[in-house]
């Protein structure tokens, strides 16, 4: 069995990265960062900060902490959830090359849309409109892609048994690991096999 290494979850809103995140993070037995808690620590509630200075204040503090919370985490492993849009920034991208997991966790439109709007959650900016959600998550898709060493399916599936199936995958407990799709092939290779 592999020691645990960082591992950063990215994808879009309603992939379940925090829930998956601190399951993981259980798992492994190393500490759990959610990237949209920093920010709100630093500056206030997420939906203020675009309120009040606009997406571009709030992307521009989000590649500050994102970045600096990648490079403790090659320090000193952690999992790491990213906020939906921080893989806009290409100094978080640049980042995420260093950590030798980074899984993008995927799901069909309508799941994302259902999972980031149902009852309970948060508000989210970004999530006013079906339509403009969809292009949204086709924008940023071709950056999760390029970034994932690792793809992982969730809708159905509840954050413990993703989070199980992707420790036993990264551990090496497993033999073929969490659920993947054909992306994972392909980013894997892009990447140089997901361990660097």
């Amino acid at each position: 069995m592999r020691e645990p290494a960082a591992v950063a979850l990215v994808g879009f809103m309603g992939a379940g990265k925090s829930a998956v995140g601190r399951e993981l993070a259980a798992t492994l037995g190393l500490p759990f960062v959610d990237t949209d808690d920093l920010i709100v620590a630093r500056a206030g509630p997420i939906d203020e900060i675009f309120r009040t200075r606009g997406e571009s204040a709030f992307r521009a503090l989000e590649a500050e902490l994102v970045t600096t919370a990648l490079a403790d985490a090659v320090r000193r492993p952690c999992v790491l959830a990213l906020g939906g849009g921080a893989v806009l920034s290409p100094e978080v991208r640049e980042a995420l090359t260093r950590l030798p997991h980074v899984v993008w966790l995927v799901a069909p439109p309508e799941v994302l849309w259902a999972r980031a709007t149902g009852p309970g959650q948060a508000a989210r900016p970004l999530a006013g409109d079906e339509a403009a959600f969809r292009r949204l998550l086709a924008v940023r898709e071709p950056l999760y892609r390029a970034v994932a060493t690792r793809v992982v399916p969730v809708a159905g599936r509840e954050p413990a048994a993703v989070a199980a199936g992707l420790a036993a995958a990264l551990t090496g407990t497993a033999a073929d690991g969490a659920p993947t799709d054909d992306a994972t092939a392909a980013a894997s290779a892009r990447r140089g096999g997901g361990a660097r």
